[in-house]
This record gives structure tokens, sequence and C-alpha cells, in this order.
């Protein structure tokens, strides 16, 4: 008596539904983050708000040695930015800023000129001290060992008292004061 065979197995029609499911269920994904942030329930935030963990002795003798270091921006190559740290004390002297005046284009990064201990802006020839005075400054705070790079401005002084020295905190609650006064 003949038996019957059952179904076959078809490799290339489980790999294409298999994928097709992969699609669909990407654009669902996609779909329920629009509609949730849309509605206000959901904030999407990628990446840190700070930079952190940055190891200040040995980032101090690195731009000692080499210069400031100019982090560009991978994600969207709109907020390239230095870190600077002048003078001997390790525990000091740090600064960040952007590479460029607001809304030049990234041609305008300003650019370190070792001899002069200056920045250049080349589409303007403007000259910056080597702190980046002029430029869009980014609060740095100090922890005793480790910077924080407040990259989007999202803390403030007090939420990093702990962190700063007193005199360092003392002048960053002056720099608050007259800004809100």
């Amino acid at each position: 008596m003949p038996v019957a065979q059952g179904p076959k197995f078809d490799l290339r029609s489980a790999a294409v539904i298999g994928g097709i499911a992969l699609v669909v269920a990407f654009g669902l994904g996609i779909a329920a983050l629009f509609f949730a942030q849309s509605s206000g329930n959901i904030e999407v935030r990628l990446g840190d708000a700070a930079f952190q963990r940055i190891e200040t002795d040995r980032m101090a003798e690195s731009i000692a040695d080499q210069g400031p270091v100019l982090w560009p921006d991978v994600a969207g190559g709109s907020r390239d930015i230095w870190l600077q740290h002048v003078g001997d004390d390790n525990g000091s002297g740090w600064t960040a800023f952007d590479a460029r005046t607001t809304g030049a284009s990234r041609d305008c990064n300003a650019l370190w000129d070792a001899d002069a201990r200056t920045f250049t802006d080349p589409c303007t020839d403007t000259v910056y001290p080597e702190t980046g005075e002029g430029l869009p400054q980014i609060p740095v705070f100090f922890d005793g060992r480790e910077l924080i790079i407040d990259i989007n401005g999202v803390h403030n002084a007090d939420q990093f008292q702990g962190y700063l020295s007193d005199e360092d905190f003392a002048r960053l609650e002056a720099e608050a004061e007259a800004e809100a006064g």
C-alpha cells in the first residue's frame, strides 16, 4: 500500500517568509515609537547626556604632549568639540567648547596652532585664545579624578556640588546668578 508523502520543506520559501516577518515587525516597532513620541509618552535619548569618566591625569598629559583634543560629532557632524587643559594642576584649567561658531559649516572648525597657542577659524581668520573664549562654551565639571563634560547643558552646578572644588563651585554659582540676574 502506497504511503502519501508529507509536505516538503522549502528553504527558499522559509527564508522569504522570515524576511517579510522581520520587515513587518521592524515597521510596527518604528510606528509604535512614532506614535508614542508624538503623544508625549516617551522621550528618545540616544547616548549619554554628558561625556563622563575622562581621567584627568592621562588626558592632561596627552594634551600637554600633543595639544587639545578634537572630538568630531560622528552622529550628525553638527557638534564637534575641543577639550583643552591649561596649567599644571590637573584638577582645574579644563575647558570644552564647540569647534566652530554657531551656524558655521564644518569646514570652519577652529584649528589649533601649537606655536601661537591659539585657535584660528580658517573661514574668517578669527583668532581665539587657548581656552576657546569666544566660541560656544560647554560646562566641564571635575569630581577629583575624572571630568564630566555636559555636552547637552542638562545639568547645573548644584547637581555637581560634590564633584567640584569649593572655588570652582562658587565660580559656577556666580556665573549662573549673573546670567539669571
